[in-house]
């Protein structure tokens, strides 16, 4: 077991109960196992090596690349069946007597169905007989059904053999760290394959020391907002260049904590902004053309040299980067709008027949001081989920429904941080707060053919 808990850190009691529920060979499998839990949590690292240790036959299906019930059950028989033959399977009934003419040793056979809710789009009664094949066919079998969701999000319209639930946890930060710290040579040799550093530096990078220094200072920033492990390791990887680059330079020595968390502090901060876009922010150092470097040490260095703004050049293309649904951007653009638009001039703005405008003296002086005046300038105002509804139909060309799906991407919108408020849909009391910033707005209008400047009231 020792081998086995060296390979899977920080997954001991899982590998337990996975160890307690296979059993012996001699011993029934379970009819079914529901293992849910987040992202890079060790679900599926964990069922292979477990499988792998006690050597019994087992199907991995992904069931994103097996989108059809017909190309998942050919798979399937595929792996069981030890003849190399083609084997055509249309339909449940026909997998069933598939399983069926398959040899009878009573040895133990597990099927394992990674991303198992987007079989929730196929047939109804496919996940409940899943649930229970064992009792369909007389093997010695096992359906394990791995997803990130809870069982309670699979809904069936009939009742289903309840299977056994194990739940895989986050990793906290000690456990981060720690699994974190295994690759601590790989980012040595990452740092080593750009750079030309010498061997007394090199040395220095190659201790244990500065890299568990490191890590600190990185999930101290890094561990609140994200928890997903693969995600953290990409970001440490970017911003270990980063902190090693003054040490390289002669700038600071490798000792000096202070000195080092004063210049990694901002930069983490600032990565903040890119988790999850996944953006390159390291570009190659290259002489000018004709002439030779005078630091030739640097010759091949990746450096971080701009911030976020810098690295996407552009507002446009931040916004851009964020790949939002349609009717989601025609929200914020809506959240815009009732953020930096006057609620009274609601009518004038977004309906056809609002009747003439008298223009009185005091809005005449008004509009004479716009400069000092700008809604776009004074900041957001706060507005009602009703009022924001009323301008994204209003502005909307399409005539669509009030679905809970269109209700969700608000929510949506609020994780993003790009408008504040409360993620819960309430039509009476829920107010929010558009916080992006015009350019930003006016990135995401231009990618719908959206003319914001028409529907603003600072620009009438």
């Amino acid at each position: 077991m020792d081998e086995i808990y060296s390979k899977v850190v920080c997954r001991e009691n899982q590998l337990n109960d996975l160890f307690n529920l296979f059993g012996d060979d001699n011993e029934p499998l379970p009819c079914s196992i529901f293992i849910s839990g987040s992202m890079a949590t060790g679900k599926t690292l964990c069922l292979q090596t477990v499988l792998n240790y006690l050597r019994y036959k087992y199907v991995f299906v992904d069931c994103i690349e097996c989108y059809s019930s017909k190309i998942m059950f050919e798979n399937i028989l595929s792996a069981l069946n030890d003849e190399n033959e083609d084997v055509k399977c249309e339909n449940l009934m026909d997998f069933i007597n598939c399983l069926n003419r398959l040899p009878n040793n009573y040895e133990p056979i597990v099927i394992v169905f990674d991303r198992v809710e987007r079989l929730r789009n196929m047939d109804q009664n496919l996940l409940p007989v899943l649930l229970k094949l064992r009792e369909f066919c007389k093997l010695n079998i096992c359906t394990i059904l791995v997803t990130h969701l809870i069982f309670e999000n699979f809904n069936f319209k009939f009742g289903v053999r309840e299977p056994i639930k194990l739940y895989f946890p986050n990793y906290n930060k000690e456990e981060l760290f720690r699994i974190i710290f295994l690759y601590q040579k790989s980012f040595v040799q990452h740092l080593l394959n750009h750079f030309d550093i010498e061997d007394e530096t090199t040395e220095l990078i190659e201790k244990p020391e500065l890299f568990a220094n490191f890590l600190n200072a990185f999930l101290s920033v890094f561990y609140r907002p994200c928890r997903d492990l693969i995600e953290l390791k990409h970001m440490a990887r970017l911003n270990f260049i980063k902190y090693c680059e003054p040490i390289i330079k002669g700038e600071i020595q490798s000792n000096d904590l202070t000195k080092l968390w004063r210049h990694i502090s901002p930069i983490l901060k600032t990565s903040l902004e890119l988790l999850y876009l996944r953006i390159s922010d390291m570009r190659q150092f290259k002489p000018s053309p004709g002439k030779e470097n005078s630091e030739s040490l640097y010759a091949k260095e990746f450096c971080l040299e701009k911030t976020l703004k810098d690295e996407l050049s552009s507002t446009k293309t931040f916004a851009q980067s964020f790949e939002l649904p349609y009717f989601a951007k025609y929200l914020l653009i809506a959240a815009y709008l009732a953020s930096y638009n006057p609620p009274k001039e609601d009518k004038r703005l977004f309906m056809k027949n609002h009747g003439k405008q008298r223009k009185q003296m005091r809005q005449i002086k008004a509009k004479a001081k716009i400069n000092e005046k700008l809604s776009t300038q004074l900041g957001p105002k706060v507005f009602t989920l009703d009022r924001l509804l009323a301008i994204f139909y209003a502005i909307l060309e399409d005539k669509i429904g009030l679905t809970s799906n269109l209700l969700a991407q608000i929510a949506t919108l609020v994780e993003l941080k790009l408008i504040a408020g409360s993620k819960e849909i309430d039509l009476d009391t829920a107010k929010y707060k558009c916080i992006v910033g015009y350019d930003f707005i006016s990135a995401i209008a231009q990618t719908v053919g959206f003319n914001i400047r028409k529907y603003l009231y600072d620009f009438i």
